[in-house]
């Protein structure tokens, strides 16, 4: 009878002797949320503002999912669009997908999910069956720069791209002058340069349409 009650006095003890600080910071670390970072860009099209682009990424080991909120108007040319698009991840592997569109009134979804056999899509442009491990144009990631494919949110496509170093090169962020890396990635329809800075963080992106108008994301 008296071993189980000194037993339970010594494992109280113990706890007595552990600084306050430390039991705290297990408490944190036990209820730690995901980790946040987040980009929110001003947008312009030849030099004009037209709307912001804001994400939010999370990340809790390998699990990581991602918010993202366009929202572009020029009321002068009648110009309106909104894209809200939810991303899971595993990793650098998309294992969901679910975007909305709306471009001059017309609303557009596309859905995707990872199932045993590859990626599935559905969107405007039908079905189709992707392989396991897939991106879409996540900037955020600068694995994309090693994709030769990407799965384009507001239409589901499956897109060929082609990757361009163009070494180092100075940008504004926030008011500074930063030397960041900087790279283009080329598809059918536009050019799209990306930088980052020497730790991979995205910094920036200018992409030049087929028409030559020219789309710029800034900091804020």
């Amino acid at each position: 009878m008296g071993r189980p009650h000194r037993r339970r006095l010594c494992r109280h003890a113990s706890l007595r002797h552990i600084p306050v600080a430390a039991l705290l910071l297990l408490g944190l670390l036990l209820g730690a949320p995901a980790l946040a970072r987040e980009w929110h860009f001003d947008v312009t099209v030849d030099s004009l503002p037209i709307g912001t682009h804001d994400l939010v990424l999370r990340e809790n080991g390998d699990a990581r999912s991602v918010q993202s909120d366009m929202r572009y108007g020029v009321a002068l040319l009648g110009m309106s669009y909104t894209q809200h698009a939810e991303e899971v991840w595993k990793a650098d592997c998309l294992t969901r997908l679910d975007t909305r569109t709306e471009d001059r009134g017309n609303t557009i979804t596309v859905v995707g999910r990872l199932e045993a056999d590859g990626f599935v899509v559905d969107g405007p442009r039908g079905h189709a069956q992707l392989p396991t491990c897939v991106m879409t144009f996540a900037y955020w990631n600068p694995r994309v720069l090693r994709q030769t494919h990407l799965v384009n949110l507001q239409t589901g496509v499956w897109t060929p791209v082609t990757m361009h170093d163009l070494g180092k090169d100075a940008i504004d962020v926030r008011g500074s002058s930063l030397t960041a890396n900087h790279y283009r990635i080329d598809t059918e329809r536009n050019r799209i340069e990306l930088w980052y800075s020497p730790e991979g963080e995205w910094l920036g992106l200018r992409s030049t349409t087929r028409d030559g108008h020219v789309l710029t994301y800034r900091l804020r």
